[in-house]
């Protein structure tokens, strides 16, 4: 399946004063649960839903684990993981008054895994193979349309919290 996209015109305008549009993706239906992974899951191997459910809920929790210790989890074929702390408008003037004190925000960042075919050049795993189609709308209108199958959620933008070039 593609991913589906529509155009979206920006509410800032540039320096030259013109509103540009943009690429953003469209997300349809809900977000795919733990419950329906494991169902997924159990139907590509020969473990039951509930084992499956399980594992991943365990996998979570050593995760989690091992993040807050200071550890970055790598799963091969998947990505990394990482914790990042972020000290937006709180530096300091000496190293040593850095303190916890500062940290804004801790974020969670994942990095998708990458292959080098030698044609290609680098190539994040997740994205090969990846087509884009354009969404036309639940009436065959293109843009901002809900979508009735995704539970009055609206649009979701492109980023989804990666700063990854999906493509490269």
């Amino acid at each position: 399946m593609p991913l589906l996209y529509y155009a979206r015109q920006s509410q800032l305008k540039t320096k030259a004063g013109v509103k540009q549009w943009h690429l953003t993706l469209k997300k349809i239906g809900r977000a795919v649960s733990l419950q329906q992974l494991g169902e997924m899951v159990a139907e590509k191997c020969s473990a039951t839903p509930g084992d499956v459910h399980n594992v991943i809920r365990n996998l979570m929790s050593v995760m989690r684990m091992q993040l807050l210790n200071s550890r970055t989890v790598r799963l091969d074929g998947l990505g990394t993981f990482t914790v990042m702390a972020r000290t937006r408008g709180k530096g300091v003037d000496n190293e040593k008054d850095v303190n916890p004190n500062q940290v804004t925000s801790l974020h969670f960042m994942f990095t998708p895994e990458y292959t080098r075919p030698a044609a290609l050049g680098t190539t994040r795993t997740l994205w090969q193979g990846v087509e884009f189609e354009k969404w036309t709308g639940v009436n065959g209108s293109a843009g901002d349309e809900e979508d009735p199958d995704n539970g009055g959620g609206g649009n979701s933008g492109s980023g989804g919290g990666l700063d990854e070039n999906p493509l490269g």
